[in-house]
């Protein structure tokens, strides 16, 4: 390695990276609603379930294949609910990766990126792509207060340092 090299990877120089090296983010109030929902659902079917058993006045007998369809159901139902704990953000200097409730991990480049903005009526932050087309950040919800701030500090941060100024 020459001097250099060295110098720029020593801190304090001129050429340190200022900000967050990586921004991180996943919902946390919504999540906790969302398995005490999944929770109730499953429980209510599954009790549903198991009361069905019994034989009406009127002659409609249900049979096990009912009871299982209708815990399966719960089941699905919950499952539906637990798609709001996927979503996911991870932010470095090459770019941001999201994940959204359906589907796999989405990467936008930095330089792709026009803006980071979470405006006061939306319930998500979004990044801003050139012709005003955006991607919602699933993991950064408004409901999480200070978490989001922190998250937004940071991609803000990185953005900044992927866009320099044009006095610089």
């Amino acid at each position: 390695m020459s001097t250099g090299e060295h110098r720029m990877s020593e801190p304090g120089t001129a050429h340190e990276q200022v900000g967050p090296r990586l921004v991180t983010a996943r919902p946390v109030r919504a999540v906790r609603y969302a398995v005490l929902g999944a929770v109730a659902v499953l429980a209510l079917f599954t009790v549903a379930a198991l009361i069905l058993r019994s034989t009406s006045d009127d002659g409609v007998g249900f049979t096990v294949a009912d009871q299982v369809g209708i815990a399966g159901t719960g089941l699905l139902v919950a499952l539906v609910i637990l798609s709001v704990t996927r979503p996911r953000l991870r932010a470095d200097a090459r770019g941001v990766d999201c994940r959204g409730f359906f589907g796999g991990y989405r990467h936008v480049d930095w330089d792709l990126v026009v803006g980071v903005e979470f405006p006061s009526k939306a319930r998500f932050a979004r990044l801003v792509l050139p012709g005003d087309e955006l991607i919602a950040l699933y993991a950064v919800q408004r409901g999480d207060g200070e978490r989001s701030v922190a998250v937004m500090q940071g991609l803000r941060a990185l953005f900044a340092a992927t866009h320099p100024t044009p006095a610089e």
